[in-house]
């Protein structure tokens, strides 16, 4: 290894802390341990396992015990598709015997665990994906014989599926575990429970910046704690006298940034903004500000204007990591992805506004709102800490100190906050029926909990009594919401899984449109424009595949995207997403979903299209995408052009978003679904990704979206019923469908022999 490297990685704060980490580690089954950003957790903590030969000798041996003493499991539902091919975890057989330590890393974020996996490839002199390497969703760089993996959280819940005890690994370390993502709390519950079923021969570290430590210790039995204290300097805090309005915000942090770096000392500035157009109209905004004062004549020292946030491409965001020359000074608008996940060098000053904006769900409308709010105290405090890494710094609070002390303690976990139907069927796809007495570090609201498992009800993926059914398992296979994988296998049943497969892939990625905001004025203009171009009546989705289509048709021409505005390593990332979606989708058992399609109306409707040859592949795609979202329908207002009425909640209005195909080109049809509902208040939503459908499609469905027994679903109200009744049930009534198919396929029968016998009577008649 570079003797560089080893220098630096000697002079990291928790160096100091290497024996006791190790020490702990081998005698507990589970720690904590917390210390400041660019302390070195995230990169040298899983090498100090991986290179100590006595831990990885012990461990190995715990492993071989428990793998030797283990009874296999029955009736385990096995997933295929993309993780079996993909994110394959180590089998048992393969580990019995092995002297390799594996340990995976989960990251709430994933450009940070790619940036973590290049950073300890580059420490330990490996080329990646060989050693050390990556998995996120769609993207993965490990092989078989990668012994440190840097995941993100839902990875490692997917690989639960297929492995609950996780055998593949000697060594979980749940990174970043402050900021309480959704899939970081269920991973808290399943690793918990996988450790102790391992005896010892699994290891779980928790670590962060900071936390809540007793909430974490008295969830994790009372492990030991490690405290790695971090050679911070100290910073000075000021606050503003008053609080400033969200109309001044942006104005007040450009004018702090520019007076730091008119005045003060070496170090880049940090200013923290609540969401990404922030970012950017505060760099133009600060670029116009620097003219005025250059052209007063007052002298401006070098300054290099950057943003960063978590939708950008990697390639901009690696821009801010770069050192600047000499003499030149950083300032960088970022929002809270700055915080913790990512360490960036040299900063001296910080400007906090006080705010973030973050996705807030409501279980009673179904709208994600993406709502603008303050910070938690924690927040603030790892804010401050990122101007006191390297030098002396300080931090300018746009808010006063009555504001701050008015904060709360800590963040708001994910899972209180955001709607919970993809982690209640991957719960229920793992066995876990019950899923209200789950134990979750924080239990959600029991209406949060309810409203998720009545959208799984509604697209088949569990019964009236809350098991999942063979449809379930079959979406559970999915690295999606479950409204979309219902689409993405409803379109494999329609024959259009190719068109639907790329729209989905191209929802999967960032924006295929160049970001340009409304601060650009003509290049907004031209933007809607090619968008106009380019629209198709028929809603966002065909929009979205047309333009798609075209690029692929042009040969995936550079030029072609260049031409019309469009983000190229969108459009390749979508291609990528797509080909893995159309292995997941032809991979997907015809024969398990059948039963729930042979009485569906809209699969009827479909056949009836077909069997009349006025098959139109459009309206096929848009008849799939019902299947998955019919709730999200809405009809026009009359006393509203591009104003809507929910069916279900029934009377909630609602907005067409002004980036729809339906806003460019001026047309509102009368009803339409939508596969997303956002907007930036819990009043009042806005549809995004808008598709036109006849209402008749979905009226015989709306009677069934009233009737849902939520208590049952949850079985609340029939804790006491026997498992064996309910069992019967279910399997009397899917051989009453399967009694019912045989009839039906009897009488077709019974009549086309009656057809044929007429026929062949009425051929012998006039001979």
């Amino acid at each position: 290894m570079n003797q560089e490297i080893q220098q630096f990685r000697a002079t990291l704060p928790i160096n100091e802390f290497k024996q006791e980490i190790l020490k702990q580690t081998l005698e507990n089954t589970f720690i904590i341990i917390t210390g400041d950003t660019g302390s070195g957790k995230s990169t040298q903590l899983p090498q100090y396992l991986l290179d100590d030969e006595n831990f990885r000798l012990s461990i190995c041996q715990q492993r071989k015990q428990f793998l030797e003493e283990q009874v296999e499991e029955k009736d385990q539902p096995k997933v295929q598709g993309f993780l079996s091919k993909k994110l394959k975890p180590f089998v048992p057989e393969d580990r019995k015997n092995s002297t390799d330590l594996k340990i995976v890393v989960t990251q709430p974020r994933r450009m940070a665990a790619i940036s973590m996996a290049k950073r300890v490839a580059f420490e330990r002199n490996q080329n990646l994906g060989v050693e050390v390497g990556y998995s996120i969703r769609f993207d993965n760089s490990t092989t078989n014989t990668t012994q440190l993996r840097y995941v993100t959280d839902g990875i490692l819940v997917r690989e639960c599926l297929q492995d609950k005890d996780l055998t593949g690994y000697d060594v979980v370390i749940l990174d970043e575990a402050h900021e309480r993502s959704l899939y970081t709390d269920v991973l808290f519950a399943l690793v918990k429970a996988a450790a102790k079923r391992r005896n010892g021969s699994l290891k779980v570290i928790i670590t962060s910046a900071t936390l809540n430590i007793n909430i974490f210790k008295t969830y994790f039995e009372g492990c030991p704690y490690v405290k790695v204290h971090g050679k911070s300097f100290p910073v000075e805090v000021k606050y503003a006298e008053h609080n400033i309005t969200q109309q001044k915000r942006n104005h007040d942090a450009v004018n702090a940034a520019i007076r730091m770096h008119l005045h003060e000392g070496p170090g880049d500035i940090l200013v923290f903004l609540p969401g990404s157009e922030d970012c950017e109209v505060c760099r133009k905004f600060c670029y116009e500000k620097l003219a005025e004062v250059l052209n007063s004549g007052v002298e401006v020292p070098s300054v290099l204007l950057y943003t960063l946030y978590g939708s950008q491409t990697s390639e901009d965001q690696s821009q801010v990591f770069q050192r600047a020359d000499e003499h030149t000074r950083k300032i960088i608008f970022c929002t809270n992805i700055a915080e913790t996940s990512l360490t960036i060098d040299n900063i001296g000053f910080v400007v906090d506004t006080g705010y973030v904006k973050q996705k807030v769900y409501n279980s009673r409308t179904g709208m994600d709102s993406l709502i603008i709010q303050p910070i938690s105290k924690t927040q603030a405090i790892q804010r401050t800490g990122r101007a006191g890494r390297t030098q002396s710094g300080k931090c300018y609070r746009l808010f006063s100190k009555q504001f701050y002390e008015s904060l709360q303690e800590h963040t708001t976990a994910e899972i209180m906050r955001v709607n919970l139907a993809s982690v209640m069927l991957l719960l229920k796809s793992m066995g876990i029926d019950d899923v209200v007495k789950f134990q979750f570090m924080e239990q959600p609201t029991q209406e949060a909990i309810l409203q998720s498992l009545r959208q799984l009800y509604l697209i088949q993926a569990i019964d009236e009594d809350g098991y999942i059914t063979p449809m379930g398992y079959e979406m559970s296979r999915y690295p999606l919401e479950p409204s979309y994988a219902k689409a993405l296998i409803t379109s494999k049943m329609m024959e259009c899984s190719s068109e639907m497969s790329a729209i989905v892939a191209i929802l999967s990625t960032e924006n295929i449109w160049q970001r340009i905001t409304r601060v650009d004025v003509d290049g907004y203009q031209k933007l809607q424009e090619i968008q106009s171009q380019h629209a198709d009546p028929a809603g966002d989705h065909l929009s979205l595949l047309k333009i798609f289509s075209e690029w692929r048709q042009a040969t995936f021409n550079e030029q072609f995207a260049k031409d019309n505005l469009l983000n190229l390593r969108s459009l390749r990332q979508a291609d990528n997403i797509r080909q893995q979606l159309q292995q997941l989708v032809e991979g997907t058992s015809k024969k398990k979903c059948s039963l729930f399609y042979d009485q569906d109306y809209l699969y009827k409707l479909f056949r009836k299209q077909k069997d009349s040859k006025k098959w139109n592949i459009n309206e096929t795609i848009k008849l799939a995408l019902c299947s998955g979202f019919y709730f999200n329908t809405a009809r026009k207002m009359h006393n509203g052009e591009d104003t809507y009425l929910m069916i279900y909640p029934e009377g909630t209005v609602v907005d067409t978003d002004p980036q729809s195909v339906y806003t460019v080109i001026q047309q509102y049809p009368e009803t339409v679904i939508f596969t997303e509902l956002g907007g930036t208040s819990q009043v009042r939503g806005v549809m995004k990704l808008i598709s036109e459908i006849n209402i008749e499609w979905v009226k015989p469905y709306f009677s069934n979206m009233m009737k849902v027994d939520l208590f049952k679903l949850a079985r609340i109200q029939f804790q006491q019923r026997g498992r064996d009744a309910v069992q019967e049930r279910r399997q009397k009534k899917i051989q009453e469908q399967e009694k019912q198919k045989d009839l039906e396929q009897k009488q077709k029968l019974e009549k086309h022999q009656l057809y044929k016998a007429r026929f062949e009577q009425r051929k012998k008649v006039k001979m």
